[in-house]
Formats: structure tokens, sequence, C-alpha cells
């Protein structure tokens, strides 16, 4: 015998139906549930059972909504965007109308939200130890006196702060402006450094001024041809001495001067500021490169401020042409940077009286970070360095420059961690 099965009767409440929710007076009211007072959802438009399958749907729609948040939250990588539609469903919970057990879905909302309270807090602490680490960045860039690398860096790492997540709101306002602060003092004394070279600058050009009225007054010089010869040649050897100002103006400087000088042929052979010539120049500078090799044995932050003197120096003493002398130079000079750099990032990480094996292994970790980041940048360079054949031969000069300032400043890394695996290899 077959069981002859009947068409549901849609006028029966089911049990579920009847232990959340009943009708009176054309109403349709919610029981109370813990943490949700009685009230008054709706209204019976058609019959009973129609009315209250009708909740009881909207109900399951609404978990749905959370079935799919606590899907997303789980399986997509941005989870703490989705604080504000969990919270927004929570709240929405108590005039929600639907017929359903809101006890236990708010458990679940409620146990979301504290799983993404914990995730973003976790993130906004690890947000904090990477935006410290780039303050530290920031101010080792800040104390480099070559503006025009210096701004550029920093640029660079203003734009990888913004790429960084929030830290706590009690913190964001001190983190905020400490970075911030690094870069207004930055820009304080750029600004002030501009400023002073300029007035620096308008002095110089004055000196050659002044000379250049001395050399018109030898047109009245009544003095024999010997004597204004002898003049003529001292305002000359005076003019040598002179510090460099930009080519353009020298070049209208000098030939003012020359109309006044009486020095024949040797009047062409005025080449600025610089009479001690090319091999004066290297000797100079041999001697500075010594400097930075005894800078070397200082502590990093007096290494740097020894580094910043000789870089002017070097500056001042013109060009050389030796390829060798420059490379070294500026090969000590990234050294003492890199390890200011270095022990800038250390301090930082640090925790109070580390042994000096595992700070020196801390060091390690540290520099095997600033590498590994060095040398994806390099290679992205090199990748698109055909691209950077711009045709004219002194931007193709400087893409050569900045290609090989990058590859140095990884050798140099490289070095420091040399000397750190062997200065760990000899502790105990």
């Amino acid at each position: 015998m077959h069981e002859i099965l009947q068409k549901p009767n849609y006028n029966i409440l089911t049990d579920l139906q009847q232990e959340l929710a009943f009708i009176e007076g054309g109403k349709v009211i919610l029981k109370e549930q813990e943490g949700f007072p009685q009230r008054e959802i709706g209204d019976v438009k058609e019959d009973e059972a129609t009315a209250m399958q009708f909740f009881q749907n909207r109900f399951e729609s609404l978990k749905e909504k959370v079935d799919k948040v606590q899907q997303q939250i789980e399986t997509e990588d941005n989870k703490g965007s989705f604080l504000m539609k969990v919270l927004n469903l929570k709240e929405s919970l108590s005039t929600y109308d639907g017929i359903g057990d809101f006890t236990a879905l708010k458990d679940r909302l409620e146990m979301l939200e504290r799983m993404l309270e914990d995730y973003i807090s976790q993130n906004r602490k690890r947000n904090l130890e990477v935006k410290s680490t780039l303050i530290e960045e920031a101010k080792s860039y800040a104390a480099n006196p070559d503006w025009r690398e210096a701004t550029e860096k920093l640029k660079e790492l203003r734009q990888r702060w913004i790429r960084v997540g929030a830290v706590e709101d009690d913190q964001k306002e001190e983190v905020e402006n400490t970075f911030q602060a690094v870069y207004d003092e930055f820009y304080e004394k750029k600004k002030a450094f501009h400023e002073a070279k300029k007035e620096m600058m308008a002095a110089r050009e004055k000196q050659y001024e002044t000379l250049i009225e001395k050399a018109k007054k030898l047109q009245d010089d009544k003095s024999e041809a010997d004597e204004l010869a002898k003049k003529s040649n001292a305002l000359v050897e005076e003019w040598k001495s002179l510090e460099n100002i930009p080519k353009e103006k020298y070049a209208n400087l000098l030939k003012e001067f020359k109309k006044y000088t009486r020095v024949g042929k040797n009047s062409g052979n005025i080449k600025g500021n610089n009479s001690k010539g090319k091999e004066g120049n290297d000797k100079e500078k041999l001697a500075l490169i010594e400097e930075l090799k005894e800078a070397q044995k200082l502590n990093p932050s007096e290494a740097v401020e020894a580094a910043k003197a000789i870089q002017q120096k070097w500056k001042n003493y013109g060009k050389t042409f030796n390829k060798s002398l420059n490379e070294e130079y500026f090969t000590l000079n990234d050294y003492i940077f890199e390890k200011s750099f270095l022990e800038n990032l250390f301090e930082r990480k640090a925790k109070k009286d580390l042994e000096e094996k595992d700070a020196v292994k801390l060091k390690m970790s540290i520099l095997r970070d600033l590498i590994s980041r060095d040398q994806r940048e390099l290679n992205v360079f090199e990748e698109n360095l055909e691209k950077f054949n711009l045709g004219t031969e002194k931007l193709d000069k400087l893409v050569g420059f900045k290609h090989e300032k990058q590859k140095r400043k990884l050798t140099v890394k490289q070095q420091i961690m040399e000397e750190l695996r062997d200065l760990n290899k000899n502790l105990k």
C-alpha cells in the first residue's frame, strides 16, 4: 500500500512560527527573545499562515546576508573593510521585521565583530611598526646633504607611507605629526640652505664685479706700462682665487673683465676660481678620501657629520676626471650613510640590554630586508633600462649615473652584511 501524500495546508502554523510569534487583532507580534523585547512587526493581509510565512522568509533573507558577509570575511584579504557592514547588520536586528532566532544571529554577528576588531588591532600594531621604521628611514634621508637625492627619496617614501594602513586612533596623531615633522624640518633646512646659497652667490658675484671696477680704473691709470701690467696681472691672480659662481654668470663677467686687463694672450687662460688645475684638485680630493676613511672609525652619527663636512669640501674643490677617485669617494660616502641608516633602524627595533650577538643578528635581519628591497628596485630599473634611452647625451648620462648609484648602494649594503657575518662568527 502506498502512502498518499497530502497537499500542504498553508492555514496551519509551524511549530517554529508559534514558538517565536503570535497574531493578535490582525497584527503579527514577535515574541520577546534574549536581548530583544516583544514588538509588532506587521499586519495580516491575507490569512495568518501566509503572514507568518512572509515574515519568516524575511528573516531567512537577513540570515543569508549574514552568511554572505561571513563568507567574504573568511575568503577575502581586506577583512577589516567588512567591520562596518557587520555593525550595521547587528544594529538592524532590533528593528528588522522578520520571524526567526534573532539572538542566535546577534551572537554570530558579535563573534564576527570581535574577530574583525582583533584582526584590525593586530594590523594596526603591524602598521605602527612599519610606520615607525619609515619615520627612521625618513630621518636618514633627511640627513643626506645631497638635497636633490634626499628630496627624491623623501617623495618616494611618502608614497610608501600613504599605502600603509591606519594605526590605533590614540596613536594616529602622534605618528602622523612625527612623520610630518621630519619633512617640515627637512624642507625648512633646504629652504634656508638655498637662501644662504643665493646670498653667498650674490656676495661672490659682487667680488667679481668689484674686480671689474678696479680693472676699469686701470684705463685712467697714468702709471708706466710695466707697472700697469703688474697691476693688471695682480687683478687676474685675484680673479682666479675667487670662489665658483654659475657658469653663465661667470662667462659674462669674464668677458667684461678681459676688456680692461692687460695680460695679452694670457687673458684667454683665465679658467675660473681654480688656479690649482686638475692635479691640484686630485691631490686635495685624495686627502678628503683619507679623511673619509678616518671618519669610518667614528660612531655612526659622528661619521655622518664628518661626511657632510667632507662632502661640501669635495664640491668646492671642483670636478675631477679621475674615475677611480670618484668611485672610491662615493663608495666610502655611501658606506657611512648606509651604516648610520642601519644603526637608526636597529635602535628603533632593538630591545633594551640586548646581548651583543643578538644585536648583530638583528642588524643582519634588518639589513637582509634592505638588501632584498634594493635588489628588487635594481631589477626593475634594469628591466626598464632600454626604455630610459631618451636619445640625448645629457639624459642618458643622468640615467647611467642613477643606475651606477643604485648598484653601488646595494654593493655597500652587501659589504656591511659581510662584516656583520664575520663579527657574528667571532662572537661566542
